[in-house]
């Protein structure tokens, strides 16, 4: 049995109750071949050994599996309902796919279905031309080898649109910094480096009386005001940290291998740079909270205390880095 899958004490019971289990059951490795398959499904498609899912698959289901399953499951680490026709015995059987990835491998389950009905058409209806084409031509397996590399291609294209999402959904539509939920996640990255003793310091931003600038010039400046912001931290903070949006006209650093002390004097040279720079729109300044990472920090705590920090500086006269060393 599949050593990462069913590791560990028991192994012996779970193989015999996959085997005897009501539905198919198997393992694909990252190239779709077949690691492990259970009697049911065997029995069920009448192949006895096959090493590949392409075996178990009619010639449409092929080809559909190829372009929703492998770009599905790379993104989301799972695929749920997927309809397929398995080869059997007296010809086709219909089937409902859910897979997981674990540790490298792809864990299928099977159930067979006895009418696949209109539900199961709307929703191949639903997916890629390359489906629709291959659905028509599953009596011309010769005309359906011509069409591999346009299906490839299509592949490959919804690869890089699947990656094109995946930076929109971490990147803020205003500013173009990375947003809130791309920050909870490099923290909770950063958090686990901490603890085995990387220095890793945030510097939480607010720009200086930014209710003014509103009220006096409008949101549309107010928004400008943001945009350049954001640029203007980029260019000060480079490579050496993350710039993050977190809301409204509040923007989170994170600085990887940097200590406190270091953290306060870029905090500084930020205030510096806003306060002498040629604004193309509303000139501003901008007060800073800075904190290190302690021991027993969760992303709650140590933005909090940098928070805290941020309103010790307003209190100070704004424009200005605050923070413990």
């Amino acid at each position: 049995m599949h050593q990462g899958v069913l590791g560990g004490v028991g192994v012996k019971t779970m193989e015999q109750q996959l085997d005897r289990a009501p539905c198919g059951y198997l393992v694909l490795d990252r190239d779709l071949r077949i690691v492990e398959i259970n009697s049911t499904l065997r029995n069920l498609t009448g192949v006895e050994n096959p090493q590949h899912i392409h075996e178990l698959l009619t010639i449409a289901s092929r080809m559909y599996f190829q372009t929703y399953f492998t770009p599905s499951i790379k993104m989301h680490g799972t695929v749920n309902e997927m309809f397929l026709t398995l080869k059997s015995s007296t010809g086709s059987m219909p089937a409902l796919m859910n897979a997981v990835e674990y540790d490298g491998f792809y864990e299928c389950a099977l159930i067979q279905m006895s009418v696949r009905g209109e539900y199961e058409k709307e929703l191949l209806r639903a997916k890629r031309n390359a489906e629709e084409i291959n659905r028509e031509t599953i009596d011309a397996y010769d005309q359906l080898q011509n069409l591999m590399h346009e299906v490839e291609d299509k592949q490959q294209e919804l690869l890089a649109l699947n990656l094109e999402l995946q930076q929109l959904a971490i990147t803020d539509s205003l500013t173009g910094s990375k947003n809130r939920r791309y920050l909870e996640e490099r923290l909770t990255h950063f958090l686990v480096q901490a603890e085995k003793g990387r220095k890793v310091t945030i510097l939480l931003l607010d720009i200086d009386h930014f209710k003014r600038v509103n009220d006096t010039h409008g949101h549309q400046t107010g928004d400008e005001v943001l945009q350049e912001l954001a640029r203007r931290l980029e260019e000060v903070v480079g490579s050496t940290g993350i710039v993050t949006r977190l809301g409204g006209e509040e923007f989170v650093i994170i600085m990887p291998d940097m200590g406190a002390e270091e953290g306060l004097a870029t905090g500084d040279a930020i205030c510096k740079h806003m306060e002498v720079a040629n604004w193309q729109s509303v000139s501003v300044t901008v007060s800073i909270g800075v904190a290190v990472y302690l021991p027993g920090d969760d992303t709650s705590s140590w933005l909090s205390r940098a928070d805290s920090y941020l309103y010790k500086a307003k209190a100070d006269g704004r424009n200005c880095a605050y923070g413990l060393i």
